[in-house]
């Protein structure tokens, strides 16, 4: 099991703001690199509460946010005003400040049927979204779940299924109060840059048994498939 943190590398921070200032910094470069080289940028970041206050520092940055296009890894089948919709944080926490002018991409469609939005969407991954991403940034839950592929959700095996042609997938974990539409495994293992952020003991204790023996835990599961390097940033 140790040959799959061998090949990614972990990045710990004794506070958390520390950790925040060497992402935005490590986001900024990539970002004015993909501008630099192809006119533009695009990401694709997680939701959740650890990385609002990345999300409020980045949103400061001297960057040309006009030509950067920001999508979502995961979302809630939720309306977009919801308070447990991944795009309301965006636009409450990024798409503020200097960042107000950068294109944001939402998961959550007008369908009720969430089949629907999950073809929807799957087309503007062809069309408004450039691929591949110049950056994904995932998180991580206490049960070792990241994107949306939860443990106990049966699209998990699709969502993880390196030849697939599907590059967004629903899932329908029962753990869960609301279906969810998530990236598969597809686009987040040919994006040219991956971070992992997550912050506490008990998430460093996930992510270590999911590295040493916990064979079932998605985390363990993303790492092995994922070849190239991914940064995983943690702070206390």
């Amino acid at each position: 099991m140790k040959n799959i943190l061998a090949r990614h590398q972990l990045k710990t921070f004794t506070e958390r703001p520390a950790l925040e200032q060497a992402m935005v910094s490590s986001i900024c470069s990539i970002i004015n690199e993909a501008i630099a080289s192809q006119g533009r940028a695009s990401l694709a970041f997680s939701g959740g509460s650890t990385p609002k206050a990345m999300f409020a520092l980045l949103s400061q940055a001297d960057l040309d946010w006009e030509k950067i296009i920001i999508s979502l890894v995961d979302e809630r089948w939720v309306d977009n005003h919801h308070d447990q919709s991944n795009e309301r944080m965006f636009r409450e926490n990024i798409l503020q400040n200097k960042a107000a002018n950068a294109t944001l991409v939402g998961m959550k469609t007008l369908h009720n049927d969430i089949s629907a939005g999950v073809s929807d969407y799957q087309s503007k991954l062809h069309t408004d979204i450039p691929l591949p991403f110049d950056l994904v940034i995932l998180g991580m839950g206490n049960d070792g779940h990241t994107a949306s592929w939860f443990p106990d959700a049966p699209e998990l095996p699709q969502a993880m299924d390196v030849n697939s042609e599907q590059l967004v997938v629903p899932t329908r974990p029962a753990s869960q109060p609301t279906d969810r539409i998530t990236l598969s495994i597809v686009p987040v293992m040919t994006a040219k840059n991956i971070f992992l952020h997550i912050t506490g003991d008990e998430k460093k204790q996930v992510l270590e048994k999911g590295i040493n023996n916990n064979l079932s835990l998605p985390i363990h599961q993303t790492l092995d498939i994922l070849t190239q390097k991914v940064d995983i940033y943690w702070a206390k």
